[in-house]
């Protein structure tokens, strides 16, 4: 950027309103924790701000950046607030570069810096010391350091000397939260509760960062968490399987259901010990009474705003795809999805007894295999935040547990088309019946074992939580919707290469709806 204004480095602090004013709205797309990268992005401006630190030859800011955004098919603006720490400095470095300040006498990198770790140094001194941090608008950055010992664990090394050495470990991740909103950020208040509750299957929270503005409005900036040591996210460890999988059944002529079998029992074991997990989850979350967690009984209008979701997004879809053109396959399936609109909508009509769907309660609300790490004692799961496109009020709101199993079961059918998609690019195929068929099968065979290990704890130690019988396949069949038609909208405005596997979950969860069997007669795959 070139701003045409004579200004030194040791000025920037009183000239970033500018400065903001000026960065190249595009290049903030490239940043993956910038969500709106199929809007247009009309303006930008510094909504807020806090000098951290102020050196010679570097400038540590606490940015709150406003854009005004558009959707595609919308004449509506909006404004969205994102967190940006910024590291301005002369000097070229390695950091996620924003953008480069120049004038006569001035050239400046701007840079994201959230890796930075000067950064990170200052924000762990600022939660040791519980300093609060003044914003230029009179907000304040509230520390709160709940774990004043801040090493999590220790071992003796081995040494031939006459001293002992013991090793301390302090591993921590400080996850901030870019977009910026009102309220008590889901991933806070959800960890927190859950290992109160007894529930040993999340993180230790060692503090986290509140901003509050001048009419004490709350905003989660950051918590900082143990890291646990794992062996990667459950979505790796599929992805790797599949992947041998799918390499030794090639070699086939042809490929049987059983052959798919003999390679199912490790995982299956897998996917078994996810299910209990997730279902003890559910049952700890429903056991918990305090006003924000306490189950509840659904109202009529929990039902009517589950439907008008779907509505919403099965309009939306359509939408976006008369932008854009699609090959013949998914042209087709398509034009399926349109036929069965009628039959849908009148069948939504039909959800008006709030029995259908259980209870309500707390959930984790984004659930999916990356957000599950696998360890050497089992399973941790992560992000609690739900769906981070939502508001924040959307997210901490109750709902059925049903959610996070439609999560799971949308997961595990993006990890066979991934694993397929990866197989065809490597040898360069436009499509392979057999191995896709193989991979059908695969899916359908984790779904049910998940399904059922997941209703066998649930129905044992918290039974009201979810409905019985065909009431639970209707639930489940509208959860998996509305989750296929979320998926739906993301994929054919960021990745249209895989705005196939949306597109079948749709069309399942259609069949779902017309058949409606029993839980044990229902084809998942």
């Amino acid at each position: 950027m070139y701003i045409d204004k004579t200004f030194n480095f040791e000025d920037i602090p009183t000239k970033l309103k500018d400065i903001i004013k000026n960065i190249d709205k595009d290049n903030f797309k490239k940043f993956r924790w910038f969500q709106e990268k199929a809007y247009n992005i009309l303006d930008i401006f510094l909504f807020d701000y806090a000098i951290l630190s102020k050196k010679e030859t570097e400038i540590i800011i606490a940015a709150i950046i406003a854009f005004v955004v558009k959707a595609p098919t919308s004449k509506k603006e909006i404004t969205l607030l994102y967190y940006v720490p910024l590291i301005i400095t002369p000097y070229f470095r390695n950091n996620d570069l924003i953008d480069i300040i120049e004038n006569p006498n001035l050239k400046a990198f701007i840079y994201d810096g959230i890796d930075d770790i000067n950064y990170v140094k200052f924000l762990n001194k600022v939660l040791s010391e519980e300093t609060v941090i003044k914003f230029e608008s009179g907000a304040q950055l509230i520390p709160y350091n709940l774990k004043k010992d801040d090493i999590y664990s220790s071992r003796r090394l081995s040494n031939k000397s006459s001293n002992s050495l013991t090793f301390l470990q302090k591993d921590e991740i400080i996850k901030t939260y870019r977009k910026f909103v009102k309220g008590v950020n889901p991933d806070l208040e959800m960890t927190f509760e859950l290992k109160n509750a007894g529930f040993g299957n999340v993180q230790d929270i060692r503090g986290y960062f509140l901003y509050k503005d001048r009419n004490r409005e709350r905003y989660t900036v950051a918590i900082i968490v143990e890291h646990i040591k794992n062996m990667g996210d459950m979505w790796q460890y599929t992805e790797e399987y599949l992947s041998s999988v799918i390499s030794t059944l090639s070699d086939y002529d042809e490929i049987k259901e059983s052959y798919v079998e003999g390679y199912l029992s490790n995982y299956l074991e897998e996917v078994r010990g996810i299910a209990r997990i997730i279902a003890d989850m559910h049952i700890k979350l429903s056991y918990i009474d305090k006003e924000d967690f306490a189950k509840r009984n659904v109202e009529i209008s929990d039902v009517e705003e589950i439907v008008k979701s779907i509505k919403n997004n099965f309009t939306k879809l359509l939408n976006f795809v008369k932008l854009s053109t699609f090959d013949e396959q998914i042209t087709s399936m398509i034009e399926e999805i349109v036929k069965q609109q009628d039959f849908l909508m009148s069948k939504l009509e039909e959800f008006k007894d709030s029995a259908v769907f259980g209870k309500y309660i707390r959930c984790h609300g984004d659930l999916h295999l990356e957000q599950i790490l696998k360890t050497e004692e089992g399973y941790v799961i992560i992000d609690f935040e739900g769906e981070p496109t939502k508001p924040i009020e959307v997210r901490r709101k109750k709902i059925s547990p049903l959610k996070d199993v439609a999560g799971m079961i949308r997961s595990f059918s993006y990890a066979a088309y991934a694993a397929y998609f990866n197989y065809l690019n490597a040898k360069g195929k436009f499509r392979d019946e057999k191995i896709e068929k193989a991979l059908l099968w695969w899916e359908k065979a984790v779904t049910e074992t998940f399904v059922e290990n997941y209703l066998e704890l649930v129905t044992r130690e918290a039974p009201d939580i979810v409905p019985e019988g065909k009431n639970f396949d209707k639930a489940l069949a509208i959860f998996k919707l509305d989750k296929a038609l979320f998926e739906g909208i993301y994929e054919v405005n960021n990745r249209p290469s895989w705005f196939r596997i949306p597109l079948k979950g749709i069309l399942e969860c259609i069949e779902d709806l017309k058949l409606e069997k029993h839980r044990s007669e229902v084809n998942y795959g």
